[in-house]
């Protein structure tokens, strides 16, 4: 058993990384494509479109394994914006009794914590890195 849960432990971030930038990139072009498929008071002018971008642009570098910290962080900030939306219009989300649209936006929280998860595990790789890094110079000197 212990061998499965090192595979699980050795796998779960490359998974998680892969998925969140899939999820990115499949929301992101869906954007860029229809607009107007958002919130209404936020299709306006090019937001749609910036937003859009930034999240394709994180999948792909996500899908990539390029910067992952930094993009965990970006996409961390997309999510929190769009969580905004319960305080800002509990309107359009009928919180705290969710309608279709706040049920909807909901999905954003695991999202988010997805993103949190992505970046520590990407900064403690680096971070341990690192630290053989710096181990392996104080014995060379």
């Amino acid at each position: 058993m212990k061998t499965v849960f090192q595979f699980v432990e050795w796998i779960a971030p490359y998974l998680l990384r892969i998925s969140l930038g899939l999820v990115l990139l499949w929301i992101g072009s869906s954007h860029l494509q229809n607009p107007q498929s958002m919130l209404p008071f936020l299709a306006f002018s090019g937001f749609a479109y910036v937003l859009g971008a930034l999240e394709v642009i994180a999948g792909v570098l996500l899908l990539a394994g390029l910067w992952v910290r930094y993009v965990g962080l970006l996409t961390l900030v997309l999510f929190a914006g769009t969580l905004t939306i319960f305080v800002s219009a509990p309107a359009v989300t009928g919180f705290p009794v969710l309608n279709l649209r706040g049920q909807f936006l909901l999905k954003d929280i695991v999202l988010a914590s997805a993103a949190i998860t992505v970046a520590a595990m990407d900064a403690a790789r680096h971070e341990a890195k690192q630290d053989v890094a710096n181990k392996t110079e104080k014995k060379a000197a």
